[in-house]
Parts: structure tokens; C-alpha cells; sequence
């Protein structure tokens, strides 16, 4: 079974932690403007693993919180 990443949780996350995008973007040093593409997914924007782990500490929760998966069948190549 492989995962693909569905929604992106970031906004929920946010609104339960009361901390606004800005605050947020400032604390992992980068956009406000990029924060929006990653909640909204503009351009098939994602969360590099890096990104996410700083991002689950600042938010008290874990990477697989960040977005829901969404199962597949099978893995490619394998």
C-alpha cells in the first residue's frame, strides 16, 4: 500500500494553535505568500520533509498531521 498526500491541514492547525499565517511564516523564515500556496496547494505546492518537520515542532504536532493521505493500491516500481 502507498500514500499520497490529500489535503493540506495547515489552516485547521493554525486556527487550533491561534497563531495566524504571518506568525507562522515568520517563524519558519519564509513567505507569507508561500504559506498561502501550501494551504491552498497553488501549483501542486507540498511541504518539502524538511519544511514539515520544522513546521510539526512549531505546531505541537506531527508530520502525518500536516495533511491527510490518501491510500493507493500499490506503490509504483515495486
Amino acid at each position: 500500500m502507498a500514500f499520497l498526500l490529500g489535503e493540506c491541514l495547515l489552516l485547521e492547525l493554525l486556527e487550533q494553535v491561534d497563531m495566524s499565517q504571518a506568525e507562522f511564516a515568520k517563524r519558519l523564515k519564509c513567505s507569507r505568500q508561500y504559506v498561502g500556496q501550501l494551504i491552498t496547494k497553488k501549483d501542486n505546492a507540498t511541504m518539502s520533509l524538511e519544511f514539515a518537520i520544522n513546521a510539526a515542532d512549531v505546531l505541537g504536532c506531527s508530520v502525518n498531521e500536516l495533511y491527510t493521505l490518501r491510500e493507493t493500491s500499490s506503490r509504483k516500481g515495486h
